[in-house]
């Protein structure tokens, strides 16, 4: 009887761990089966050619910028152009009143006619004279003084002459004409003023500005320029000073750097004052009724620039997002 007794507790016992077992590894099962797959991201690499970039900020500025300024004294008496107007290279700006600088020019070209006329009665007398001093008619002092009176005479009329082409130059500078094409600003002295030369701001009488092509002037620092000295050396970069390097500009409004110029001039020097070296982009006005000298403009240069092949071309890509990131560009076959 007692042994039956303990083969029954033994056997429940027995059936008790069994079932722990079952339920344990059924619910192992059921926790492993409850799991999601991990995500796993695939990205395909893509070699490629990329340039890395500098920015840099600056200002536009005017190719030609004229200050008009008279050149003779006198009162204005006509102005000839509409403000803010495109001119012509030649186009007739402001005219002073030219009576007195005429009346110069017939009292000097009288002048000239008197002193020809003196002129031609030495070069008589001259000739007289050595016909008479070969056959021994008159002393040598009387033939040196006619010879003499003719140099003189000679002397005046060259005199005459240039004082002729001064009264002619002054007459010419009461048309005051614009030097080169492009917009011209306000009449900053109107008509019927008396208007003096001089170097001072009183004595501007307008300014006139090309707007196509157009600069964008830059100051690059210090270490930048040392990065490119060193990228030249290794043969990763061509010079400005050398080659037309490309660069892209964009205004305070605009993204991507749409605008395509090269870079034209770097100074002979490094300011060490401020650490820079002044650059300059020159590129098309794409919009010369409005765009003009003066506009904020970022430009971009490239880093490592690498020689094109004919054919292909060089285009800046828009920065990518994150703060640590910098753009870059390919360089692509064109479309033939």
């Amino acid at each position: 009887m007692r042994d039956g007794k303990y083969m029954k507790h033994f056997f429940f016992a027995g059936v008790g761990l069994l079932l722990v077992c079952l339920t344990g590894t059924a619910c192992k099962k059921a926790s492993l089966t409850q799991q999601p797959p991990l995500p796993v991201n695939v990205v395909t690499a893509i070699e490629k050619e990329v340039n890395e970039w500098d920015e840099f900020t600056g200002r536009l500025e005017a190719v030609e910028f004229v200050e008009i300024r008279p050149r003779v004294s006198g009162y204005i008496t006509d102005i000839r152009f509409n403000a803010g107007a495109i001119v012509k290279k030649g186009d007739l700006l402001y005219v002073i009143d030219p009576r007195p600088y005429q009346a110069d020019f017939d009292r000097a070209a009288a002048e000239v006619e008197r002193m020809d006329a003196q002129l031609k009665l030495a070069q008589i007398e001259l000739n007289r004279a050595k016909e008479l001093r070969d056959k021994n008619t008159i002393s040598a002092s009387e033939f040196d003084q006619k010879a003499a009176t003719y140099q003189g005479a000679a002397a005046s009329k060259s005199s005459a002459e240039a004082a002729k082409n001064a009264a002619a130059l002054n007459l010419e500078f009461t048309q005051i004409k614009s030097p080169i094409e492009g917009r011209v600003s306000d009449a900053r002295i109107t008509l019927g003023n008396l208007v003096q030369p001089g170097a001072g701001p009183e004595n501007v009488l307008t300014t006139v500005i090309s707007v196509d092509p157009i600069y964008a002037k830059v100051d690059a620092d210090e270490n930048a320029v040392l990065k490119y000295v060193k990228l030249s050396e290794q043969g990763k970069r061509v010079s400005a000073r050398t080659a037309k390097i490309p660069a892209f500009i964009e205004l305070g409004n605009e993204t991507d750097f749409p605008h395509e110029g090269y870079i034209d001039f770097v100074d002979n020097r490094l300011d060490p004052g401020t650490g820079t070296i002044r650059a300059r982009v020159v590129l098309k006005n794409w919009n010369p009724n409005f765009i003009t000298p003066g506009f904020f403009a970022r430009v971009r240069v490239a880093t490592r620039l690498q020689m094109l092949e004919p054919g292909m071309s060089v285009t800046p890509v828009p920065e990518p997002a994150g703060p640590d990131t910098k753009a870059s560009v390919t360089q692509t076959k064109a479309a033939k």
